[in-house]
């Protein structure tokens, strides 16, 4: 088979595995960044799925525009918000409302002026709720995220698009240059607010971890995970400005990485369940917690 079909029905394989497991902590936990991030993961594996279909049996216009809405708007934002409802309590909720001001300012410079407005009307609402209540930050911050997702559903679904330009075989990686500029100027706002949340968090709890001198596999973990946010991001800017050689490698190594980090990290797994199997404490942290 083609590499452009086996990688991302291997990414979008890894994916749903990764969020069925994420998604049985939050059953037994409850905590919203948990589940945020299943829904993060869940549209990760959806967007590799209509590669994997598009790349196999072609791609028409419905698979098209949900491989957009869901990967190229969806993925890094929700993945993003999982991590400020994580953090939303620490002093990383001023830089989650500046990174949400940048993504709007960028978006109107783009050529995307109404949802650049919003976003930034947005951002100083949230950073304005982080100072008078601090427990609703990542509420408003979702709020604004989903309102902007109806926007984006609005114009992606609207949008003229010829059906016979969209890629023909598996040789072809997709992108997003079917769609009208004003359309494609609305992704920044997603993806540089999703992206960056989620390599910067990471970091944030890394230094953290690094400065206290504690718990020294939350430290390699954030950093995979800093590393994991960075590489689809890398090589899906490089497949926006033409070069879409490593698109899909990128996608694969992104979530393999952030995977790891994620079993590493007892702040996700303090115990490692498998759904149907009861739960397995990991070796690691029962030798801790016999010191």
């Amino acid at each position: 088979m083609h590499p452009n079909v086996v990688l991302p029905f291997v990414s979008s394989l890894l994916s749903f595995i990764f969020a069925v497991l994420v998604f049985d902590q939050w059953l037994h936990r409850h905590r919203m960044h948990q589940l945020v991030w299943t829904v993060g993961l869940l549209f990760y594996g959806i967007s590799a799925g209509t590669e994997f279909l598009g790349g196999a049996f072609g791609w028409n216009l419905v698979l098209y525009q949900w491989w957009y809405l869901i990967g190229a708007i969806g993925v890094a934002a929700y993945l993003g918000l999982g991590t400020v409802y994580l953090l939303s309590r620490t002093g990383f909720a001023w830089f989650a409302a500046a990174i949400l001001a940048a993504s709007g300012l960028i978006a109107f410079v783009a050529g995307a002026p109404p949802l650049g407005v919003g976003i930034l009307v947005g951002a100083v609402l949230v950073a304005l709720v982080r100072r008078s209540r601090p427990d609703w930050f990542a509420h408003a911050f979702a709020l604004v995220l989903l309102l902007a997702t109806a926007y984006a559903a609005y114009a992606v679904f609207s949008a003229p698009v010829d059906p016979a330009s969209l890629p023909d075989s598996a040789s072809v990686i997709p992108t997003g240059k079917f769609f009208p500029k004003d359309v494609r100027a609305i992704t920044p706002v997603f993806n540089v607010t999703g992206t960056a949340a989620l390599a910067l968090g990471a970091a944030y709890s890394a230094y953290y971890f690094w400065r206290t001198r504690t718990m020294r596999h939350r430290l390699i973990s954030n950093v995979l995970i800093t590393v994991g946010a960075i590489i689809p991001a890398f090589t899906g800017s490089l497949s926006r400005f033409g070069s879409t050689s490593l698109f899909f490698l990128g996608e694969l190594l992104g979530v393999l990485i952030i995977f790891v980090g994620f079993l590493i990290s007892t702040e996700v797994f303090a115990t490692f369940r498998l759904p149907g199997l009861g739960t397995v404490q990991r070796a690691k942290e029962a030798s801790e917690q016999g010191n």
